[in-house]
């Protein structure tokens, strides 16, 4: 295994004030005017057709960003579980108290007491307990009031209320250790719940170049925009919820997009823009949310969550069973036909099978269980992939109650159409999204990590964290963009072109083999 380097950024996209933050929540200023905090959120990494929000660790969507006042740029950026509260600059100190947590819905208050030094830029995490934080204020040098949530609702039933008012006094701040301070105090009246400050770039699910270096891209409430070879943004599509999917003709002449209304609604709408300028034809609304798949041939089909799944512009329509986003996402690029997942147990998630579907007969043709160690009977999920050298190679996640472990995230190469596994690289991250150039396999993962992979055999040709100017992002959308380049979605919205590192290509293997 090694650690060599996958790609460059070469230009970043959609880049501005706080994008490291995306959504953002507050800001607050130091006393001596030299630095913004800004605490913001990423949004989950979901929507109604896909998720990839499993981790077997710690998954930290909310952010911190300290800048420098004057110029506004991001020195360092903390990374949180929890949405961000409350924060609170020491009136004497280069520190930063951050207040994050949340209620979980169902019995528990859990957040943290973030310090964050200025200076050297660590982050520590103090309380003994996680503990929702929700107001923070400096009496003087030692002595910091909070507000923080009960630990339960028992105890909010017992006490009368969520919160209590503490004071926390430490001799020296900058040398307090983590999970060190103990809380407790008096019921109070409720915390109030800071305001948002605006919406910002979050959550780039869909990238492609174009021939001419046009960038397109789909994110929340941006159904499709382009961004020129120069790097100026020439023309955008708004959408009220998310833009999810897109796929460019083959002429390039127009793309067909899938947009999703978000929660509350919950409704879907496939258009064709225009490439040229970015005209808008609606082609279908759902009352409910739709993935789209495609073929090497350009065909693309409409699945729905229920009801029949239906090829566009074609009157062909096959009933595939009912969908949901954790078990039948499967979206292979390059693939020879219209490949679904299809449960064939009693439920829909039950017994997963790829097929594929043949329009012209209106009928679907079973390839192969998704699960390729039938004596293990594991319940897997869907995932991304790619069609390379005759095969797919797709990523998966292995159920278990407890939560996604370690080394339960996978890749594996199943050779077309009987499925049979050449090779599984396990992880303990799930895949955003894959794509290749040549023989190599670049899978992105939420944990921000970029890896290379061998398509022949697995193995590890390169790994590395993904990083935009110092600071870590998270890969949700990847695209090869020709010989020797990467197109990047990223969670906190902007697109990155990155250029790959020099792999052995398919023509140089074939020479070689010969």
């Amino acid at each position: 295994m090694t650690d060599s380097e996958v790609l460059s950024v070469q230009r970043v996209l959609g880049d501005g004030r706080f994008a490291e933050v995306g959504e953002v929540r507050l800001t607050e200023t130091d006393p001596t005017g030299t630095y913004v905090a800004v605490g913001g959120s990423l949004g989950y990494p979901q929507w109604a057709g896909h998720s990839v929000m499993s981790s077997s660790g710690p998954t930290a969507w909310n952010r911190v960003g300290l800048y420098r006042a004057d110029t506004l740029e991001c020195v360092h950026l903390v990374c949180l579980p929890w949405p961000v509260n409350t924060l609170a600059f020491h009136p004497e100190l280069p520190i930063l108290a951050i207040g994050s947590g949340s209620y979980d819905g169902g019995y528990f208050y859990e957040g943290e007491l973030t310090v964050l030094d200025l200076e050297s830029g660590r982050a520590t995490s103090v309380l003994h307990e996680r503990r929702e934080v929700t107001e923070l204020r400096w009496r003087d040098r030692r002595t910091l009031d909070a507000k923080i949530s009960v630990r339960d609702e028992e105890q909010e039933e017992n006490l009368g209320s969520p919160t209590m008012a503490v004071t926390i006094a430490v001799p020296d701040w900058r040398a307090v250790k983590a999970r060190s301070l103990h809380v407790d105090g008096p019921a109070t009246t409720p915390a109030a719940t800071p305001v948002a400050q605006g919406k910002r770039r979050r959550q780039v699910w869909a990238v492609a170049e174009l021939s001419d270096g046009r960038i397109l891209a789909s994110l929340e409430h941006v159904a499709l925009e382009c961004w020129s070879a120069a790097g100026e943004r020439e023309w955008s599509v708004p959408a009220s919820g998310v833009g999810c999917q897109l796929y460019v003709d083959a002429e390039e002449n127009t793309a067909v997009l899938a947009t999703w209304s978000g929660w509350n609604e919950s409704t879907a709408t496939v258009e064709r823009v225009r490439l040229a300028d970015g005209q808008v034809e609606p082609l279908r609304t759902f009352a409910q949310p739709v993935v789209l798949v495609t073929d090497s041939t350009g065909q693309l089909a409409i699945r729905p969550r229920s009801g029949a799944t239906e090829v566009l512009s074609q009157e062909s329509r096959v009933d595939l069973g009912g969908y949901d986003l954790f078990n039948h996402f499967f979206d292979i690029r390059r693939a020879p036909a219209l490949l679904f997942l299809q449960g064939m147990g009693p439920r829909a998630h039950e017994d997963k099978w790829v097929v594929a579907f043949d329009p012209a007969r209106q009928r679907t043709e079973r390839l192969f269980p998704l699960e390729w160690d039938a004596a293990k009977g594991r319940h897997l999920f869907g995932g991304p992939g790619v069609f390379v050298d005759g095969a797919i190679v797709h990523a998966t996640a292995i159920h278990d109650g407890t939560g996604l472990l370690p080394g339960n995230s996978c890749v594996v190469r199943r050779s077309y159409p009987d499925g049979k596994p050449r090779w599984v690289h396990h992880a303990d991250h799930q895949v955003t999204a894959i794509d290749t150039i040549g023989y190599t396999v670049y899978v992105a993962y939420n944990s921000g990590e970029i890896v290379a992979i061998d398509a022949t055999d697995g193995r590890v040709r390169g790994r590395q964290h993904l990083q935009v100017n110092g600071h870590p992002v998270v890969p949700l959308s990847l695209r090869a963009a020709g010989a020797d380049r990467l197109v990047i979605g990223t969670l906190d919205g902007r697109v990155l072109v990155c250029a790959v590192t020099a792999r052995e290509s398919y023509a140089t293997r074939a020479a070689t083999a010969q």
